[in-house]
């Protein structure tokens, strides 16, 4: 099948070509004075855009999500008596309208709800498509956050957490989303506040059929890397992603942002060495996951084998073929976005390894918008310190030196996935209900209990079929494990920018670990690794590669 080696070279392309611009674009609109409308409205917020010190820029950030958790959880169960609810849905119950508010809130957009089923229309515009800009909007701020510690010296100032805010919305997500959601509706995705038609059938039968403003929340879902469908199975659903030309779309926007964040980092750092290396770092693990998931994509199905049965189709999307389907799947689990254009569930078990092994990493190849970026760095101070200590040296980077204080904040990060999936995870296990919420025994069950809680500690919101999302305990854990996974990460990464951006800088020598170039792609590609992937090794040896080896030969 030649589709198995142009269509994932084709999506790279699409995927780099705008990024370098974008990046730019970035940091021009980030760094750039402040102009009189953006003075007003943040004279609304409360502030005038002085520069803030990492603690206070995390408690803007922090009252700023809590408000949107209590809006959002409150809109969600008072949703039978707002407007804009022509299908008359009722309330939602407070588990799950609370795991719907901490998933859109913290990026992850799991859903254990059907949205055409449960929620009106007032709840996906005001509620889940605001806290999609919203959330993207947080994780691009922490990022340039980030930015501006490691790019400054002997300065407490990380910037304005609402100015970023306001300028990420207005100068980014709000134009972008406007054009592509224009785009899905020419593609055929309504947008439209009608209620539900009914179709007769031939055979003098009933479908109702489910519309709504879809364009509009598809839009922000994909560029924003949050994943959210408008509808229940999400983009394998015809009304969300009608064409060939929306499927590529859809899926070159789940890592556009993220790809172009790099870029942004670049031009901060004035190092666009450094920024390419990240971004090779990235690639070589996207490619090997592509690699593997086409491959098995493309093999034969083992329960139909004979010389026509090329390529596992069950649950995949068969409009577009099983390559797509995968790279979708390993697209949507690099970054944290959690859309689907087929069933995972479906997927051969190493197919759905990569998937669990780009979520484990912290989803930091790409990873969601900001958030990836932010994720990968602090693996980057973790490699340059542990080669600092094999030569003798004082570890620096990018001309600050790292010390015990910012490498505990780093160290803190580097168990956030390992607490989340192993041990809140490993809890459900020890629950009554067990077997109910995996729906499947032996290593598939196990698989799906490590996909849900690396699914939500890794912020991402894919899920595999079976699943029992909708349990009452499940919700409020998972609603943890997408917490800790959000600001478990973000505390140590402001804490380590407020750090560095207040030290000075020392004189880079020879005699510095390098941050370009092979042997510095390749150290940071092995610690990643070793350290995000180590902890999981005996987990998935008992999950999908003991599902595997159950099939057959590898």
């Amino acid at each position: 099948m030649w589709q198995q080696w142009v269509y994932p070279l084709i999506f790279i392309v699409l995927v780099l070509l705008p990024a370098p611009w974008l990046g730019r674009y970035l940091h021009w609109f980030l760094e750039k004075p402040n102009a009189k409308g953006e003075l007003w409205l943040l004279k609304v917020c409360g502030t005038n855009g002085a520069g803030q010190d990492w603690r206070r820029y995390l408690g803007s950030l922090l009252l700023f999500n809590l408000l949107g958790v209590v809006l959002l959880a409150a809109v969600l169960m008072l949703q039978g008596c707002l407007p804009f609810n022509p299908e008359h849905k009722l309330g939602l119950s407070w588990p799950l309208a609370i795991n719907t508010a901490v998933s859109f809130v913290t990026n992850t957009n799991w859903q254990a709800y059907s949205g055409e089923a449960q929620l009106s229309y007032f709840s996906q515009m005001f509620g889940l498509t605001v806290q999609n800009f919203a959330s993207a909007a947080t994780g691009i701020a922490v990022a340039a956050a980030l930015f501006r510690g490691l790019s400054r010296q002997q300065s407490q100032d990380l910037g304005n957490f609402w100015q970023d805010l306001l300028r990420v919305i207005g100068y980014l997500l709000l134009p972008l989303s406007l054009v592509f959601a224009l785009v899905l509706v020419w593609q055929g995705v309504p947008q439209t506040f009608s209620a539900y038609p009914v179709a007769h059938t031939l055979d003098g039968g009933k479908q109702i059929l489910a519309v709504g403003p879809a364009a509009s929340q598809i839009a922000i879902k994909q560029l924003g890397t949050n994943g959210g469908g408008f509808f229940g199975v999400n983009s394998a659903y015809p009304f969300e992603n009608p064409t060939a030309l929306s499927n590529w779309l859809e899926m070159v926007a789940i890592l556009l942002l993220p790809a172009a964040m790099v870029f942004a980092f670049g031009r901060y750092i004035k190092n666009a060495g450094h920024s390419r290396a990240l971004l090779s770092a990235m690639l070589i693990l996207l490619v090997v996951g592509l690699a593997v998931a086409v491959w098995q994509a493309c093999l034969p199905d083992p329960a139909l084998m004979h010389a026509s049965a090329v390529g596992h189709w069950e649950g995949k999307e068969s409009r577009f073929g099983p390559v797509l389907s995968a790279i979708w799947e390993v697209a949507t689990s690099a970054a944290s976005n959690g859309s689907v254009n087929a069933m995972h569930d479906s997927f051969a078990p190493l197919a759905i390894l990569v998937a669990l092994v780009n979520m484990l990493l912290g989803e930091v190849i790409f990873g969601g918008v900001g958030a990836g970026i932010y994720g990968l760095l602090l693996f980057v101070l973790l490699t340059v310190f542990l080669c600092g200590l094999m030569v003798g040296k004082t570890p620096t980077y990018l001309g600050k030196r790292l010390g015990i204080l910012e490498m505990k904040w780093v160290v803190a990060s580097m168990l956030v996935m390992p607490v989340g999936v192993l041990v809140l995870g490993g809890l459900t296990l020890l629950l009554p209900d067990a077997q109910a919420v995996l729906g499947a025994n032996g290593p598939h069950g196990l698989t799906r209990l490590l996909y849900a809680y690396a699914s939500g500690t890794g912020n991402n919101g894919s899920a595999l079929a079976g699943f029992n999302a909708a349990n009452n305990g499940q919700c409020i854990a998972i609603a943890l494990a997408m917490l800790l996974g959000r600001y478990g990460i973000i505390v140590p990464v402001l804490a380590v920018a407020g750090s560095l951006g207040s030290a000075s800088k020392v004189e880079v020598t020879d005699g510095d670990f390098p941050v370009t170039g092979v042997l510095f792609v390749s150290l940071l590609v092995i610690t990643i690794l070793i350290i995000g992937g180590l902890a999981f090794l005996p987990a998935l040896a008992l999950g999908p590669i003991a599902e595997q080896l159950t099939l057959g030969a590898f």
